[in-house]
């Protein structure tokens, strides 16, 4: 694949090109590193070649439910004479997992890309529910969501950005280790489920040639002293949300 074609799609792609980090907070004074790598199954005509789409993220906790964030987007920077895409965001933790109702968390991430010819933002919002499982909740399975919008780009380019991206993805989390410093994650992304494929240039593989499917796996260095899922502590009555 030429690496303007392969570039155009890192770009299209962004939203999914890590594994979800979202879903939990880390805690007051906690921190995290998160790398992620995988993508869509894309070709010319058919799939037949994995992208391998890897993103490097710093995560820091500002209270027990709030994190901020940094990450690079790594491909791309290497791609034709050069891009900087990267991501700065935040997260919060909105609603605690009750029973079978599960953790609610939100987050907001502007992606800036910028080259010599041009240069323009994304902006993504994510919404992800998850369930702690296990007996001392060390693991962690989750739903959720990107929203993304972005420029649209059509000039010189087979196939052109939509302004607007919805993604769904299902993954879970293994915690290991005994003060769970260790994540291992893995997640499937489905980017624009209502776009028919069947007739596209790129082939992708897709459910019913609808959109792209991405497969993504995920490690994470968690650094504090309480890691585990979720708020450190449980919530003072007025500060319940539920």
């Amino acid at each position: 694949m030429r690496p303007a074609a392969l570039l155009l799609l890192c770009v299209a792609l962004a939203s999914g090109c890590s594994v979800a980090h979202t879903a939990r907070p880390l805690g007051k004074g906690n921190s995290a590193v998160h790398a992620s790598v995988g993508g869509p199954v894309v070709g010319v005509g058919s799939p037949d070649t994995p992208l391998p789409l890897a993103t490097v993220t710093f995560k820091h906790g500002v209270t027990d439910r709030a994190d901020v964030y940094v990450g690079w987007h790594v491909l791309e920077t290497f791609i034709n004479e050069g891009n900087l895409f990267f991501d700065v965001g935040a997260s919060y933790y909105l609603f605690d997992q009750k029973g079978a109702r599960p953790g609610l968390s939100g987050a907001f991430t502007l992606s800036p890309f910028i080259n010599k010819r041009s240069a323009w933002a994304m902006v993504d919002l994510q919404v992800t529910a998850s369930w702690a499982i296990g007996r001392r909740e060390r693991h962690l399975v989750y739903i959720g969501a990107h929203h993304a919008f972005m420029p649209s780009r059509t000039e010189g380019v087979s196939e052109p950005t939509a302004p607007f991206s919805f993604s769904p993805y299902l993954g879970g989390q293994l915690r290991l280790g005994k003060k769970r410093r260790l994540g291992l994650g893995l997640e499937v992304k489905w980017h624009r489920p209502y776009v028919n494929t069947k007739d596209a240039v790129i082939g992708y593989i897709g459910v019913g040639k609808q959109g792209a499917l991405s497969f993504l796996g995920g490690i994470t260095i968690f650094i504090g002293k309480d890691t585990k899922p979720g708020p450190p502590s449980a919530p003072t009555p007025q500060e319940d949300p539920s």
